[in-house]
């Protein structure tokens, strides 16, 4: 088999070397290392060479293999110079094909402008697990054991077995708001705080809502805050967002770690009021909901609350970018469709 395997890496050489264009190259390239090429047979018969020849054979085999390698790369390059050469019609003046590198995401387009925002207020940025303990997502938080949303028709659960932890002891986060008792038991106030990051519910996705989603909470404990504080501080945010024009309302609603709570909306950017999909017909759209910060959820955090207050809000950012950019269901943004994606 030695001169078997010799002849036909000298007729492969040849071969190359007498080439006249990169397809003819390419031709011989498949005949002899392609799926059904000479040299992968060789390779396949080594199942019926003796044990004591294989190795030897097969070191040949992969030399001849490399042998051929390297005369199709040079051999390519020379083919490829001289036709580049023989070329005289090509203009080097014509711009070449910009490559298409993408850009961001307009989910963090938005978020950075969000961000922004905060800083200008003077909000630092906290980050936290997305894989949270039922005592910062809900315990620290007000909310009691019997609670709806400590449920699993509304919040997921992680399979603990085999763990330290007893089942119902650890969650995907359902809300960024899970970071507030995280910051407050390590943070002397004052502090305004503003946490982005995923969450995770069981929702029924539709248009305006979805499972896995994007948050962004903000909290500020300081000496005589008001109800009258938080509201302008949405204002503030909403037109920093969505333009001085923009139509809000607020609305009285109920957490258990906010008291009062407060719905704000703004009349639906997709339908300009009218009444769509998105907003459920009834022309506002609910964006941030906040509040005064419960008394407990301080005591929680051994913060004295009759010395310190302050007040929570939330921001859906899929919620946020689809009003933003007028789109009518939020889903759009989770495609991988850059034709789609570049229009934002």
């Amino acid at each position: 088999m030695h001169d078997e395997v010799l002849n036909i890496k000298n007729e492969a050489i040849a071969r190359i070397m007498e080439a006249r264009d990169l397809d003819e190259l390419a031709e011989i390239k498949i005949g002899y290392l392609g799926r059904k090429g000479k040299i992968t047979l060789l390779f396949r018969d080594l199942k019926n060479i003796p044990n004591e020849k294989r190795r030897e054979i097969g070191n040949k085999i992969n030399d001849s293999k490399k042998a051929i390698e390297l005369t199709l790369s040079k051999k390519g390059e020379e083919l490829t110079n001289t036709s580049l050469k023989n070329k005289s019609d090509i203009d080097l003046t014509i711009p070449g094909i910009i490559p298409n590198i993408g850009h961001l995401h307009p989910q963090t387009i938005v978020l950075n402008e969000i961000l922004e925002i905060f800083n200008h207020l003077g909000y630092q940025v906290a980050d936290g697990p997305e894989i949270e303990k039922d005592y910062y997502n809900f315990e620290v938080l007000n909310f009691p054991d019997d609670h709806p949303a400590r449920d699993a028709q509304q919040t997921m659960f992680i399979d603990v077995a085999n763990t330290k932890y007893k089942l119902g002891e650890l969650i995907p986060r359902t809300h960024t708001s899970a970071m507030q008792g995280r910051v407050m038991e390590k943070t002397t106030p004052p502090f305004r705080v503003i946490v982005p990051g995923r969450c995770f519910r069981y929702e029924q996705v539709d248009a305006s809502h979805g499972v896995e989603f994007w948050q962004v909470e903000g909290f500020v404990v300081d000496k005589q805050i008001h109800l009258t504080d938080l509201f302008g501080t949405i204002e503030f945010v909403l037109k920093s967002l969505f333009g001085q024009s923009t139509k809000i309302k607020f609305a009285t609603t109920f957490f258990p770690f906010v008291e009062p709570g407060v719905d704000a909306y703004i009349e639906c950017t997709v339908c300009n009021g009218r009444g769509c999909s998105f907003c459920k017909k009834s022309g506002w759209s609910e964006i941030m909901p906040a509040g005064m910060i419960h008394p407990n959820v301080l005591k929680h955090s051994k913060i004295d609350s009759s010395k310190w207050s302050g007040f929570a809000f939330a921001m859906g950012l899929s919620r946020v970018v689809t009003l933003k950019y007028k789109i009518e269901d939020l889903r759009v943004l989770h495609t991988p469709d850059y034709q789609i994606l570049k229009q934002f």
